[in-house]
């Protein structure tokens, strides 16, 4: 892997020690490692309006009355059961703010209502649901423990094995961090950072596993969580810095009776990285007595405290497991089941499934609920954990527990097959507009795809077309050069800027043949990187209309340096991007000639729209596209 110029814009990738993120309720450990929001941002439904479990009036009486209120509101509310020798859940809606939320349950006897919020467990209430019963639950939801968003101890591939190893994979980090970076930094401020992150996530899992046994009983706490590491029984830990004028300092660290330490020099940044590893040292030789914590996950730790001191969110470090998930992704294709998924209200679900896929043969359906992979509950792990188990070799066999509606679970067992990433879809319009959906920037064959996507909406009588950039996140810079060549007569299309001054600078080529047809391009706030120099290029040469909402904002270019031998990279940001104006999106995004803002209803059902599947139906209920067609008609 040489370079992936522009990174994706769209969430940014997720960090580890690098973003603490706030855990609410009364106990603070997150269900879904990787993934802010695991219920999914469907909004309250009314308790008579389609839930599961909600009886007619003439059937209450047989039902159990349930009342759950938290602050503040907004909390996703579970019921689970076991009946007839099988595990049942049902998703209640979400708690409003003035009444709370108030339901009736089909009576199944004891029960555990599961309360979430913001993709962290609040609270498990065993309750009895007999037919005629009440029961009423409040949840005071008040800041509790921050632990690093994803960080999973246990599981991590040991990328380094060794104290030295360490040492090494991080001074490879800042010397690429500081030469290159677009913005100078201070390498003795980011080894500072380093160390106090260090000590600040252990103290954190340290204390989330103490919150966690306060608050959970042994049984629930395994259903819901698995196993985790157990820090509990380790003293805190206590930093203590001092730097005086001259540039002089000194640093303890303490845990309970054992304490380290040192002096520093401002003008001497091996004194600096000396305190680095004398940190390290104590903390797996003197600290880590049982050894839970891995020489991976420290560097990992220092190596995100460094990068979070550069207060650049798009710079990360990349795992062995990242790197060979951006090889998928720029590749195109991979072995698995060929299935679309997301998190929703809570469960792991079938968005739709891929044309000719396994999981389309085997009659996998849109909006099954995976409750198991290979027997391993899916609501233990992350998302991106569950992806990781589905796919594999082609050919393996690979085992899933399906649940569709009401009815009781199945299980299927799958070959994984060869599975192509499509960015790119096409259809045709009434009116003869022609519509082209590009959802990512991450293949090196898309301009080509996209010239013979436009020459085949042509055939089919398109004269006019629309681009549908929203909720694309980007991707890679050449990608979107070329596509605005298929365009722009000529003239300047993008150039960067990094640290010491101008740099590369991409033109339209006069002598490449052109599309020439009225366009309209849609944004929104999940359009960035690429989607923004497509959409922005093309806004400034006055050749397309751009309708939808604001755009994310991301004019920042990355470039992926292998770290080697440890088989780890950093996606570093060493320029920033601008369109032909001189102007850049970063920070400000790029605003629509035509403003149309969605409802959350409707911006959800964009958001569950994939290239694997068409909904004429859902399309004529798309308030942008159909202000874009409009457009298109008058011209």
């Amino acid at each position: 892997m040489s370079l992936v110029p522009m990174g994706r814009g769209c969430p940014p990738p997720a960090r580890l020690a690098a973003s603490l993120v706030l855990l609410l309720g009364l106990i603070g450990v997150p269900l879904w490692a990787q993934d802010a929001d695991p219920e999914g941002p469907a909004p309250a439904k009314d308790p008579s309006d389609g839930v599961p479990g909600v009886p007619a009036a003439e059937e209450q009486a047989s039902s159990a009355q349930l009342s759950v209120a938290s602050s503040p509101s907004g909390a996703a509310v579970f019921v689970r059961y076991t009946t007839e020798g099988a595990e049942r859940e049902r998703y209640l809606g979400r708690t409003k703010e003035s009444e709370g939320l108030q339901v009736q349950v089909d009576s199944a006897g004891p029960a555990e209502l599961v309360v979430f919020k913001d993709g962290y467990v609040c609270r498990v209430e065993p309750v009895d649901l007999h037919a005629g019963a009440a029961a009423r639950l409040e949840v005071r939801l008040t800041p509790d423990v921050e632990v690093p968003l994803g960080l999973v101890l246990k599981g991590t591939k040991p990328f380094v094995r060794s104290g030295r190893e360490t040492e090494e994979l991080y001074v490879s980090v800042l010397a690429q961090v500081v030469r290159l970076h677009v913005k100078k930094s201070d390498p003795f401020a980011l080894v500072e950072a380093s160390t106090k992150s260090l000590v600040d996530v252990l103290n954190a899992i340290r204390s989330r596993e103490r919150v966690l046994r306060r608050e959970l009983e042994p049984g629930a706490r395994k259903r819901y969580y698995g196993e985790e590491i157990d820090l509990r029984a380790y003293p805190a830990l206590r930093w203590e810095r001092k730097v005086g004028r001259d540039g002089k300092g000194t640093f303890e660290l303490a845990a309970g009776r054992r304490a380290l330490t040192g002096e520093t020099d401002q003008d001497e940044l091996d004194s600096y990285l000396h305190m680095l590893w004398k940190v390290t040292r104590f903390l797996k030789e003197e600290w880590d007595r049982e050894h839970m914590v891995s020489h991976a996950m420290l560097a990992r730790i220092a190596i995100e405290g460094q990068i979070e001191a550069l207060g650049d969110r798009h710079t990360n470090f990349l795992t062995p497991d990242d790197l060979e998930e951006m090889d998928v992704e720029v590749g195109g294709e991979f072995g698995g089941v060929g299935i679309v998924v997301s998190l929703r209200e809570g469960r792991l679900t079938v968005v739709s499934p891929m044309d000719g896929s396994p999981g389309q043969k085997a009659g996998i359906l849109a909006g099954d609920w995976i409750t198991a992979i290979d027997g391993q509950s899916t609501t233990r792990i992350s998302m991106k954990r569950c992806v990781e188990l589905m796919r594999g070799k082609i050919d393996s066999p690979v085992e899933l527990t399906i649940r569709r509606g009401e009815k009781d679970p199945f299980t299927i067992t799958i070959l994984r097959g060869l599975v192509k990433i499509r960015h790119l879809s096409s259809h045709m319009l009434p009116d003869e507009v022609g519509y082209l959906r590009i959802t990512s920037f991450m293949s090196d064959t898309l301009s080509e795809d996209v010239k013979k996507a436009i020459g085949e909406l042509r055939g089919k009588g398109a004269t006019s077309l629309v681009i549908d950039l929203r909720n694309n996140p980007g991707g890679l810079l050449p990608q979107a050069h070329q596509i605005s060549d298929l365009f722009v007569p000529a003239g300047k299309i993008v150039y960067t800027k990094t640290r010491v001054g101008e740099g590369q600078v991409l033109s339209a080529n006069p002598k490449n043949p052109k599309f020439r047809l009225p366009l309209a391009v849609l944004i929104n706030g999940g359009s960035a990187s690429a989607s923004e120099i497509l959409a922005g290029v093309l806004q400034e040469y006055k050749l397309a209309t751009v309708v939808g909402s604001k755009s994310f904002g991301k004019g920042s270019v990355q470039r992926v340096l292998e770290l080697d031998p440890f088989r780890c990279g950093l996606a570093l940001t060493i320029a920033t991007y601008h369109l032909p104006s001189g102007e850049t999106p970063h920070e400000k995004g790029i605003t629509p000639d035509v403003v149309v803002e969605l409802t959350e209803e409707q911006r959800l059902k964009l958001m569950s729209r994939t290239n694997y599947s068409w909904d004429a139906e859902a399309v004529a209920a798309d308030p942008q596209l159909q202000a874009a067609v409009k457009l298109l008609r008058k011209k």
